[in-house]
């Protein structure tokens, strides 16, 4: 059973939502789609960027439609799954930081409206973040932005 449904979001059109309890840790989807390169990849569609010229295409489903946050109830865990980084209730919408996926050095950015106190007034690469909030999100980056900046850390 899905414990997912897509509905019309407040903020941003179309969203995902809870219709059931998720439980912290819990896998909530896997991302899925097309993989392509920067060249091939039409940046007027959804797209997310799994790699330093890779780009998963969009899937018709869902997971084409979970929104940003600066605060998010969700993350990457692994690769491609998104989990729970905290109990979600049934209406909760699910949201995660696309500053974790996004590395691209010529990304301009576009406003966030997310309205979490700890808003950053703009989604960026990662590379662009300041070092305290690269370190706040680490967790939860895609595994090519994990190895990139903190493969030699550890």
């Amino acid at each position: 059973m899905t414990k997912v449904v897509l509905e019309s979001s407040d903020s941003h059109g179309k969203g995902v939502f809870a219709c059931a309890p998720i439980t912290q840790g819990e896998r909530i989807m896997t991302f899925s789609g097309t993989l392509f390169s920067h060249a091939q990849t039409d940046f007027n569609d959804y797209h997310l960027q799994v790699g330093e010229d890779l780009y998963l295409g969009p899937s018709r489903g869902p997971d084409d439609y979970v929104n940003h946050s600066c605060a998010p109830n969700s993350g990457f865990k692994g690769g491609l799954d998104l989990v729970a980084l905290r109990d979600i209730m049934p209406g909760e919408e699910i949201t995660w930081d696309y500053s974790t996926a996004i590395d691209e050095a010529d990304f301009a950015g576009f406003p966030c409206g997310c309205g979490a106190p700890v808003c950053r007034g703009k989604v960026e690469s990662f590379r662009h973040l300041p070092p305290l909030v690269q370190q706040r999100i680490r967790p939860w980056l895609l595994p090519y932005l994990q190895d990139k900046y903190f493969s030699k850390q550890g």
